[in-house]
């Protein structure tokens, strides 16, 4: 119950806060959060760890017609680390969208690319009330050391892009580009006298690069256009809990964003005032088998208001059941 309390509360404090599509729009990456068998938590570590997830599933229910199934897959590697307070990693994930116009109902359709560098230094924080950072009752393969103390901060650069897949036929195609300097405040916490754990993270990007190439090229004056887009506001919280029948768990995840768009369209940043905002957001959970990595089965909703695959912008609501596998501490 408190479980499911808390998920309410917070997120519809959080909700009315990615851009465009964000490959890791559904994850939070924390390469410090990563703890090794052994500890070595003094002085320098070059290539301290890697980890990936992978996710494929079918839109169904609600969709449109560009939607009917999905992958996404991505990973990390930690270039440093020194002790246990900052780290250096290269990340980068895609996400796979295909519709059904074949004759075996799976058409690739889109592809979505992100790359780039993430660096997060580690601090300490006063608890809020009824949250504890203890992991003396959390399973050891879940969170061990003191992953959920302190809180964290993070800088980095991402380069985006979009590429149209098996397009000849269609006569039309939308390129994409938005990379940003981005930067996140992510705090771990533990609900006390529960095996409940969540993680709060808060974003921010501008955007340094963007493009919008359309075809035929009179969609070009359709709105939302990338190449106004300014900045990025969002938000993403998860919650886990485990269930008394081993090895079984459930999780929720939410994320929103607001994407703040400009009266100029230029490749690079200007200085342009703000002409329309645009929301972003959505909510999935489901249940886990909890190990080292966890297997997940769920169902998600999420609002685009720009899809990024037609050159005319089209927003969509979409639902997904997925098979999902993360590793739970790096990656949630």
């Amino acid at each position: 119950m408190r479980f499911c309390t808390l998920f309410i509360v917070i997120t519809f404090q959080i909700t009315p806060l990615f851009g465009q599509r964000f490959p890791d729009r559904w994850f939070t990456i924390n390469p410090l959060m990563h703890q090794l068998e052994v500890n070595e938590n003094t002085g320098w570590s070059w290539m301290h760890s890697n980890a990936g997830w992978g996710e494929f599933g079918g839109y169904r229910i609600i969709r449109d017609h560009e939607h009917a199934w999905i992958q996404r897959l991505g990973g990390y590697i930690e270039l440093f680390r020194i002790s246990e307070t900052t780290s250096l990693a290269f990340l980068g994930s895609i996400e796979f969208i295909a519709n059904a116009d074949n004759d075996i109902r799976f058409n690739p359709r889109a592809i979505f690319w992100e790359e780039g560098f993430l660096f997060t230094q580690k601090t300490g924080r006063r608890l809020p009330t009824g949250l504890s950072t203890s992991t003396s009752r959390v399973v050891d393969h879940r969170i061990v050391d003191d992953s959920l103390s302190g809180s964290y901060w993070q800088i980095g650069y991402m380069h985006r892009c979009k590429h149209d897949i098996d397009n000849l036929n269609l006569g039309r195609e939308r390129s994409l580009m938005f990379g940003s300097l981005m930067g996140k405040y992510i705090l771990p916490f533990a609900l006390a006298n529960t095996s409940t754990i969540g993680l709060l993270a808060l974003r921010a990007d501008l955007y340094t690069i963007r493009q919008d190439d359309r075809n035929p090229s009179v969609f070009s004056s359709y709105l939302p256009q990338v190449k106004s887009m300014l900045a990025t506001l969002g938000g993403a919280l998860h919650l886990r809990t485990s269930l008394p029948v081993k090895p079984l768990g459930l999780y929720v995840t939410t994320w929103s964003a607001l994407n703040f768009y400009g009266d100029k369209q230029e490749i690079f940043l200007t200085l342009d005032r703000v002409r329309s905002i645009l929301f972003q957001g959505g909510i999935g959970g489901g249940i886990a088998v909890e190990g080292r990595a966890h297997l997940r089965l769920g169902i998600s909703y999420e609002y685009l208001s720009d899809t990024g695959i037609n050159p005319f912008p089209e927003h969509a609501n979409l639902i997904t059941i997925s098979i999902t596998m993360i590793p739970p501490t790096s990656i949630w």
